[in-house]
């Protein structure tokens, strides 16, 4: 049988880990740890971030949608809140084209989160709606226009012209 070695103060070592082992693991443990607690914080902010920007951007095309329909003047524009989410603004800016009665229609929308400004911006080219027709303007065909129609092949046009 080998004879076991002693230490100069005549005790055997036994195997295991040292203070300074242990406490080296912790500190790298603790370091892993606040290193995945920043990514979790990070990965927290930018889902925030995505809601904000969904959301924003509904509220503006929904914003450009009242525009289009004449709720809200082309020309004129306009701001204020949301009724049913105050802490987004809106704000409505046009600029004339050079086509008659086609605007430039920017809708800006806007909150304050986390202390600091989150804003949307979308442009859409539309005609003025109070100078279009409505389909309630629209005059029903009388029964010539209808037997026209059906004669020329229900192109509305005179069959010489028909090629």
């Amino acid at each position: 049988m080998p004879a076991r070695r002693r230490s100069q103060t005549g005790l055997r070592r036994r195997p295991g880990l040292t203070l300074i082992e242990v406490l080296l693991a912790l500190a790298i443990l603790l370091i892993a740890l606040a290193a995945i607690g920043q990514l979790v914080d990070m990965g927290s902010d930018r889902g925030v971030d995505a809601q904000f920007h969904v959301r924003g951007t509904r509220l503006a095309q929904a914003k450009l949608a009242e525009c289009e329909a004449g709720v809200i003047d082309v020309k004129g524009g306009g701001g204020g809140t949301f009724d049913e989410e105050p802490e987004w603004s809106w704000a409505v800016d046009s600029q004339p084209e050079t086509a008659t009665n086609l605007y430039r229609v920017t809708v800006t929308v806007s909150r304050d989160a986390r202390g600091k400004k989150f804003e949307i911006t979308l442009a859409q080219l539309m005609y003025d709606p109070q100078m279009t027709g409505s389909a309630a303007q629209a005059e029903r065909p009388t029964q010539a226009d209808v037997e026209a129609a059906e004669t020329n092949g229900g192109t509305g046009m005179p069959t010489e012209a028909m090629p």
